[in-house]
């Protein structure tokens, strides 16, 4: 039984670390967002410099091709390729084909930061190419890189800034390598035009797809482990809950992150729906059903459920929240901030919280006290003071205790792990002692016959121990003769307890009436002092009992176990006694 959480432990553990180099060397949505914020600015500040016409810098020449790409005008946006000498194979190709091609590969690895582009006529001039050339930037291909040129190039009495020729030849190679499959441009050619966070029109519809055919391939695998399932006792039913929703969500997240990274998706859309978030996603559900199967498998057993499961809940919350937790910063971490600034505010955060809720710690700290110590455990009947009964659950903050009125009292761990607590259920033996106050008038013979008969009783009672097993004259009131019994019942369950002390009374009445004594009751007569009273002669057996101070060791010996038990009583004895 332990191989099975063993191995989901050792999958959870594998899948952290790789999530945490998911996306390696590509740009995170703090990249994103802070290239936004800088090409905001920089645009903002070329806007307002009426000099500069595009094509005249780098970046104006970037700056006119993005927005004629944003307005779809990819005719305007391949003015600015230089169609000078290219290869005979390249004739006649069309710019504006060219143009969109080298968008759309460009938007699969990089991420244009404007900030870094020259707005001077003359480009870079520290950057180590000649003067009439700038680098744009590098693509990856497979087996090796691409870096892409601006050159610029006379035109129309000017000198102007375009996509060098030598980048421009590339581009067919380029498609080849990342462009999209010509069905797939047909297709989109009969959607409406319209992206969503940087997808376009056919992405979403394969994105639907995808959500769809995920969703039924994990549908398809659940229902085949359960079936599979079915045919296991040991694990039927905490593996059940497991399979149906956690493990479902962890294969479609997993299947969806598969597909998504067929799409070709640009590097912008990738950070805002990137495979990273969906592993993430997946791994989360993964984690949560992890904690709970393995909760699940500990309770399986009926002792774990009995004296842990109040404990073991609220613990099973606690590890999901850090789960979560550590999860979401690693997802943090990965979107490209720094985590340590905000493990600095909540470890200042855990020293507050501390302070606050030290009640609550004490009372944490008092159940695991109380679950190591084992004072007292679910199902033991206890003391804690004025509070009696039954104790039902150790949670966290509180156990829960049942009195015998059957009302419910909630004890803090912290009061109960330090108090004083009587643990009745752990008792080996129950006691049973008894003060007989014999009426006045008795006859020392009498007292001694009843003696002797009551020792008698005690040492031959089969349910009885020899533990403290004594009947002794203690004490000589005004108002009676204290007779006191003192002895344990071979058993700790209240209920045979009750049923001894029940057949003992019994058998005590027995005794008094044979000897003709009664139990003294609180009530006042006249005594004349010239007329003592005189016992009645048949209350005294001829033979009287000299027990004193007590049965030796034999005698003892020879009486236990002798006496019946239960007492049938006399109507029963008669009835045996009818021939």
């Amino acid at each position: 039984m332990l191989r099975l959480p063993a191995l989901l432990l050792a999958l959870l553990c594998s899948l952290i670390p790789m999530l945490a180099s998911a996306q390696g060397g590509t740009p995170t949505i703090k990249d994103v967002l802070e290239t936004d914020q800088k090409a905001g600015e920089v645009i903002a500040q070329v806007q307002e410099d009426d000099r500069l016409r595009p094509g005249d810098t780098p970046l104006t020449t970037l700056l006119a091709i993005m927005e004629a790409g944003n307005q779809g005008d990819w005719q305007a946006a391949g003015a600015y390729l230089d169609m000078r000498y290219l290869p005979a194979d390249m004739t006649g190709a069309d710019p504006a084909i060219l143009i969109e091609q080298l968008s759309i590969v460009w938007g699969q690895q990089r991420i244009l930061d404007l900030t870094r582009l020259s707005n001077q006529p003359e480009g870079h001039l520290d950057d180590g190419l000649p003067s009439y050339r700038d680098k744009l930037g590098t693509l990856t291909l497979p087996d090796s890189s691409q870096p892409l040129y601006l050159q610029r190039v006379p035109e129309n009495g000017r000198r102007v800034w375009k996509i060098s020729n030598a980048t421009v030849q590339e581009i067919p190679h380029l498609w080849e390598v990342f462009g999209y499959n010509p069905a797939i441009t047909r297709l989109a050619n009969y959607l409406p035009d319209f992206t969503i966070l940087y997808m376009k029109n056919w992405q979403i519809a394969g994105f639907l797809i995808m959500v769809i055919g995920a969703w039924l391939a994990a549908a398809l695998l659940r229902r085949l482990l359960l079936s599979a399932l079915e045919h296991s006792e040991r694990y039927k039913d905490t593996l059940h809950r497991f399979f149906s929703v956690p493990l479902r969500w962890f294969i479609f997240f997993k299947l969806l992150q598969i597909g998504v990274g067929e799409l070709g998706l640009s590097i912008k859309a990738r950070v805002y729906l990137n495979e990273s978030a969906l592993g993430y996603l997946a791994t989360v559900f993964l984690a949560l059903g992890i904690i709970e199967l393995l909760t699940a498998l500990f309770l399986s057993n009926a002792t774990n459920k009995k004296y842990w499961s109040g404990i073991i809940r609220p613990v099973r919350t606690i590890l999901k929240i850090v789960a979560i937790v550590v999860i979401f910063l690693l997802w943090l971490s990965d979107s490209g901030y720094d985590i340590t600034t905000v493990l600095a505010g909540l470890g200042i955060g855990s020293i507050a919280v501390a302070l606050a809720a030290q009640k609550t710690l004490e009372n944490v700290i008092g159940a695991f006290t109380l679950y190591i110590a084992k004072p007292v455990q679910p199902g033991e009947f206890c003391v804690v003071g004025s509070i009696a009964g039954i104790v039902e659950e150790i949670g966290l903050r509180s156990t829960r205790i049942r009195r015998m009125d059957r009302s419910v009292v909630y004890v803090p761990n912290s009061v109960l792990s330090s108090a004083s607590i009587e643990n009745i259920s752990e008792s080996d033996f129950r006691r049973f002692q008894r003060d007989l106050h014999i009426r006045l008038g008795a006859t020392p013979d009498q007292l001694r016959n009843l003696l002797a008969d009551l020792r008698r009783l005690i040492y031959s009672h089969p349910r009885l121990t020899d533990r403290a097993a004594r009947v002794r004259f203690v004490e000589i009131l005004r108002d009676s003769y204290r007779i006191q019994i003192n002895c344990y019942v071979d058993s700790k369950e209240w209920s045979e307890f009750l049923a001894v002390s029940e057949d003992l009374n019994l058998r005590i009445l027995g005794l008094l009436d044979q000897h003709g004594l009664h139990l003294a009751v609180p009530v006042q007569q006249w005594v004349r002092g010239d007329a003592p009273a005189q016992p009645d002669a048949s209350d005294v057996p001829s033979d009287t009992l000299m027990a004193f101070p007590d049965f030796n060791k034999e005698e003892k010996t020879a009486m236990k176990g002798n006496l019946p038990y239960p007492e049938k009583g006399r109507a029963a004895d008669r009835e045996d006694d009818t021939p």
